[in-house]
């Protein structure tokens, strides 16, 4: 015992001591999707260019692709664009996008969160445990699986294990945590994935009293242009989950390109949400700006300036 012990108080102190800090409000959030390869050091120099120029500091989601039909990316093989983007704002680390989330099973995904985390981890200051984790498409078939997966399908069931495995590894390791759900309610979804209903049905109490951030997605060009009454949304939010602080994750044009107004209408509404809760910190991710905002383009008309502008203004 005398052995043991004080090996395990040093741990317990290393995590401790360890324990990353959220992100400064309000966030200011950016995505670099996975259409561009941040690996690729002439996309990189790009965009590094229009994060510099932003005239606020920027958080950039990451979203790290799986691989391709060659094979699986190595986490390390993402450690130095990582670094470099760090270097010129906040990280928010996407191990697994919603769209391939069926194509691992649980001992799989929650190996790839370990194998970033212990890659990444200094690198990466938010680490989203589950991204849509309420949409109907993360469980089903996996024969467009790529790379290919190792198992036929997977199951609604699994969702929730992968999200709360993920989410108990992450705390156990100091790492901060966020939790992105999809705003489905007024589409027309399947009754079980509802944003809502969901929650009460698979979000356990551990994460809806301790999860850092709880963070909304939501495409309006999806839902039939429909706009939400983000108030009531995030009031509702605020009580299902009262210590985590609250924001927007994802929003763009989906699929189909939009046209310029469109996006910058986007833009500019999204950005400025801000509902009367006390623990609201922004957001926003805007999906494609590494489609749309980068190269840098400082003409006062460019999307780039738009967004620019809309984040300068968030509160």
């Amino acid at each position: 015992m005398t052995l043991i012990c004080p090996k395990a108080l040093l741990f317990g102190l290393c995590v401790a001591s360890c324990a990353q800090s959220p992100v400064p409000p309000p966030i200011h959030g950016v995505t670099a999707d996975d259409k561009n390869d941040v690996r690729d050091s002439a996309f990189l120099a790009k965009l590094l260019d229009s994060l510099r120029h932003l005239s606020v500091k920027p958080t950039v989601r990451i979203v790290y692709a799986p691989g391709n039909k060659a094979g699986n990316f190595s986490a390390s093989s993402y450690l130095d664009a990582t670094k470099q983007i760090r270097s010129v704002g906040y990280v928010f680390g996407q191990p697994l996008d919603s769209f391939y989330m069926h194509c691992f099973t649980p001992a799989e995904h929650l190996s790839r969160f370990q194998d970033y985390v212990s890659t990444l981890g200094a690198q990466v200051d938010i680490w989203e445990v589950g991204n849509e984790i309420n949409g109907e498409w993360l469980f089903g078939d996996t024969k467009d699986c790529v790379p290919k997966a190792s198992v036929t399908s997977t199951s609604q069931a699994e969702v929730t294990t992968k999200m709360t495995e993920t989410y108990d590894y992450l705390k156990s390791q100091g790492k901060v945590t966020a939790l992105t759900l999809y705003y489905n309610t007024p589409c027309k979804r399947p009754a079980a994935n509802e944003m809502f209903a969901w929650v009460d049905a698979n979000v356990p109490a551990r994460m809806k009293t301790k999860l850092d951030y709880l963070l909304v997605s939501y495409y309006e060009v999806d839902c039939d242009g429909y706009k939400p009454d983000w108030e009531r949304v995030f009031t509702q939010l605020a009580t299902m989950f009262p210590n985590s602080k609250l924001g927007i994750s994802e929003f763009g044009w989906s699929d189909t390109r939009q046209s310029d107004a469109t996006i910058k209408d986007l833009v500019q509404r999204h950005y400025a949400i801000h509902p009367k809760v006390s623990n609201w910190v922004g957001g926003g991710f805007y999906w494609e700006f590494a489609i749309d905002m980068v190269p840098y383009d400082p003409a006062s008309d460019s999307l780039w300036s738009t967004i620019n502008t809309a984040m300068a203004n968030q509160k």
